[in-house]
């Protein structure tokens, strides 16, 4: 099993050793604030990624009190039902079959959003999905695969240094 505090931390480091800011971790989501995020966005949440809320429940930097940006790169679940709702509404005109198979949990504060995509039966396609704003065209024509990337792999995998 994954140690997700070790393996964010690892993250941190490599990812924001030039930044000036410090890690911020959130404490563990039980299973039924899990259960009730889950139930709200209408998608399962892939067990990887219940196991990291079950250990670390969001991931971020800390910043001033001031700052206008949100803290979290891996939104916490209190957080996440709004935030997957927001994610959706940006593609739901033109895509709104892909928009409620959209699950995503990740903030790259430009934006830009990642997380898992689910197919049309309702199962999950492997790996994870950046959402590239810069490239979507809000046209309905427009190809998926033009405003979206796939990364290969896991969320650890994603993660490692």
């Amino acid at each position: 099993m994954t140690d997700w505090l070790e393996l964010l931390t690892r993250h941190h480091a490599a990812a924001q050793a030039d930044s000036g800011y410090e890690p911020l971790f959130g404490d563990a989501a039980p299973p039924e604030r899990l259960d009730d995020a889950q139930s709200k966005i209408g998608l399962p949440l892939p067990a990887e990624l219940r196991n990291l809320y079950g250990s670390v429940d969001g991931y971020g930097l800390k910043m001033e009190a001031d700052c206008m940006l949100s803290p979290w790169f891996i939104v916490p679940t209190s957080e996440l039902v709004n935030f997957v709702s927001s994610c959706r509404n940006a593609i739901v005109e033109t895509h709104p079959n892909l928009s409620g198979r959209f699950l995503p949990f990740i903030d790259w504060a430009n934006g830009d959003f990642m997380g898992y995509v689910y197919d049309r039966n309702g199962n999950l396609i492997e790996g994870l999905h950046l959402f590239l704003h810069e490239k979507f065209q809000h046209c309905a024509d427009q190809e998926p695969d033009e405003f979206f990337h796939s990364f290969d792999g896991s969320i650890a995998d994603f993660l490692e240094p």
